[in-house]
């Protein structure tokens, strides 16, 4: 009876499993609560309006983390490769049936990209992110199976393949092109970490070619050709606006401009050190989207250098943590993961941040785990609970780490309990678990 206490206890328990890293997950809180904290700030300047509405924003926040925990938890226990491969067509076609229905409600922003439910709004393209990345683990583990088999470079990516130009056709009839953009970029990095003949030259292409087009499209944008370009075609001209703006903030600061010109005044203001958490001005009204695209100025100017620098450490944490893994793994599927998830959290960081301070155009992408939003946390959150199962088997199967919850005195006295009755030890149960 005692021992299947222990093991429903086990089963019961919402810690994350056994050997996973915290160092991660230290960043991860800490950019959730100081999130938390910037978006109650925040919702200060609608208190002109709403008196609740400091406690409503909290509220929803704390509803938002408690369900992206249990995404996260849950992700954590049950991912395996070879679960997600035997449910990835049913996965692909939910996904794009909630992609399907987003055009059934208004666009906001001139973007058809959530569900209104009135008391929470979903946007299913967040989900697409983690999603290409274990679709092409997914071709990895099944081409791993058959190293000699001659294949071509569609052949061994033909479900992200189809996946990447059914999504990307949703998301520009969507007119979301930031999240487009991540999608892209998270597809073909991880398609170039497996090595396999067959796919060799296609890697090595689609290197040259981002390269070419990353040169070509920064020329054009700053030369000014590329919003004239995107301005004449119907449906782009808000991105050939964006552009101006980004090449010259000031250019209609009363029209377009509005947000990105406040955005750099509030930045401006900062001093440096900030005007003290509580104290931004451009909240109140001059940034509609305080809480969500333009966080991050709102951030610098309470908080100045010190707000910047910590969220800076927080994601070269993250960062660090799994681009390591990625390299330390010999596992190629774990590689992908790992190296995927990394970049899904760069672009999303580089995108924000570069739009924020006009050093890029604009694409709406929001600050993980900083900006409001649901399905921006739950995304992100899944995908932590994701990277950390394949970092407790990496540290369990290759780097061959002492368990830190583990305690080792009564793995000793077990042994020594249990040494010629013919039971397994503790010790013994976890290392045949993850066999």
């Amino acid at each position: 009876m005692q021992k299947a206490t222990g093991k429903q206890r086990e089963k019961l328990t919402l810690k994350l499993h056994s050997g996973y890293d915290r160092g991660l997950m230290a960043a991860v809180w800490i950019l959730i609560i100081f999130g938390t904290c910037m978006i109650a700030s925040t919702a200060v300047g609608q208190t002109t309006s709403n008196a609740r509405a400091v406690l409503v924003t909290l509220g929803k926040q704390m509803v938002f983390i408690l369900i992206s925990y249990l995404a996260m938890w849950g992700m954590n226990r049950w991912f395996t490769i070879q679960r997600f491969s035997s449910l990835k067509w049913l996965i692909i076609g939910v996904y794009f049936l909630l992609m399907a229905l987003c055009f059934a409600f208004p666009a906001v922003n001139g973007s058809q990209a959530w569900i209104n439910l009135r008391v929470m709004t979903i946007q299913p393209s967040e989900f697409g992110k983690p999603l290409m990345i274990l679709l092409v683990a997914s071709s990895v583990w099944t081409m791993r199976r058959h190293p000699h088999l001659k294949v071509t470079y569609g052949q061994y990516f033909r479900i992200p393949l189809l996946f990447l130009l059914v999504d990307v056709l949703l998301l520009v009839m969507q007119r979301d092109f930031g999240t487009m953009t991540i999608t892209v970029g998270i597809y073909l990095l991880c398609a170039t970490i497996p090595d396999h003949r067959g796919i060799r030259k296609w890697q090595r292409n689609t290197l040259l070619a981002i390269a070419l087009v990353v040169i070509t499209v920064a020329v054009l944008m700053y030369s000014g050709v590329l919003a004239q370009i995107l301005e004449s075609i119907p449906g782009l001209h808000h991105i050939g606006v964006r552009i101006e703006n980004t090449v010259n903030p000031y250019t209609d600061i009363y029209g377009d401009g509005y947000q990105p010109a406040n955005a750099l005044y509030g930045i401006g203001s900062s001093n440096i050190l900030g005007r003290g958490f509580g104290n931004s001005a451009r909240k109140y009204g001059y940034l509609t989207q305080a809480d969500n695209d333009y966080i991050l100025a709102v951030i610098i100017e309470e908080l100045g250098i010190f707000g910047l620098g910590l969220l800076v450490a927080c994601y070269g944490v993250i960062e660090y943590k799994l681009f390591g893994y990625a390299l330390k793994t010999r596992d190629t599927v774990n590689k992908v993961i790992l190296a995927g998830t990394g970049t899904y959290f760069f672009l999303h960081f580089l995108l924000n941040v570069g739009g924020v301070s006009g050093l890029i155009p604009m694409t709406g992408i929001p600050l993980l785990f900083i900006s409001s939003g649901g399905s921006s946390l739950l995304a992100a959150s899944v995908s932590i609970g994701m990277c950390q199962q394949v970092i407790s088997r990496i540290r369990h199967r290759e780097l061959n780490r002492r368990v830190p919850e583990v305690e080792f005195t009564q793995i000793r006295i077990g042994e020594q309990a249990a040494a010629g009755s013919g039971y397994e030890t503790r010790k013994e149960r976890r290392d045949r678990r993850w066999q």
